[in-house]
C-alpha cells in the first residue's frame, strides 16, 4: 500500500512539474525594426506574451482550410460538410419512396455543386431547400415541396449564369452554359 501511494505521489509531482516547465514566459522583442520571439527577456524593447495569445485558433484554421478547397461565387451561401452528411443520411432512410430519395440525392448533388461555385445561392434559398427536404417525410407535402425547390434551383442557376436542368433529371446539378 505504501509503495502505491508513493508512486501516485511521485506521478502527481512529476505531472505538476512538467506543466510548470512548459508554462515559461515568451518575450516579443523588437530589435532593428524586426520582431523576434524569445524565451529570455529582451535586451532592448519587448513585452511578455500571455499564454492565451500563443494558443492557435483552431476554428479559424479549419475554416480557412475548408474554404480554400474550391473557388466560390462572391456572396454564395452553401451547406457545409456536416449538413451535406446529414442530407446523405436522410436520403438513405428506408421510409422514403423512390421519388423522395431521388429528390434528396439531387439536393446533395446541388449542395456539392454550390460548394464548387456552380450557382449562386442565398441563405434563404437553402432554408427553402431544407424545408423541402423536411417535407419529403410529410405525406401529401412532397410534390409541392419538390416543385418549390426546383424553381429555386432554376432561379439560382440563372443568377449564376448557368443553364438549369429539367426537374428530377438525376443527382447532377445545373450545367454551365457555353459562351
Amino acid at each position: 500500500m505504501t509503495k502505491k501511494k508513493t508512486l501516485r505521489g511521485l506521478a502527481l509531482v512529476l505531472s505538476v512539474l512538467a506543466g510548470v516547465s512548459q508554462a515559461g514566459e515568451i518575450w516579443k522583442c523588437q530589435q532593428d525594426g524586426q520582431v523576434r520571439y524569445s524565451d529570455r527577456p529582451c535586451p532592448a524593447q519587448g513585452d511578455t506574451l500571455s499564454p492565451r495569445v500563443l494558443q492557435p485558433n483552431v476554428v479559424a484554421a479549419e475554416r480557412a482550410a475548408s474554404g480554400a478547397a474550391a473557388p466560390r461565387l462572391v456572396g454564395n451561401v452553401c451547406p457545409d460538410d456536416i449538413e451535406i452528411a446529414a442530407m446523405e443520411t436522410r436520403a438513405t432512410t428506408s421510409s422514403l419512396g423512390p421519388a423522395e430519395q431521388r429528390f434528396l440525392k439531387d439536393e446533395i448533388g446541388r449542395a456539392r455543386q454550390c460548394r464548387q461555385g456552380s450557382a449562386r445561392y442565398s441563405a434563404a434559398d437553402w432554408a427553402l431547400s431544407r424545408q423541402a427536404q423536411s417535407d419529403q417525410f410529410r405525406p401529401g407535402a412532397e410534390p409541392a415541396a419538390r416543385q418549390r425547390a426546383e424553381a429555386m434551383h432554376q432561379a439560382a442557376a440563372r443568377v449564376g449564369g448557368l443553364r438549369p436542368e429539367p426537374p428530377m433529371a438525376g443527382a447532377s446539378a445545373p450545367r454551365r452554359s457555353s459562351p
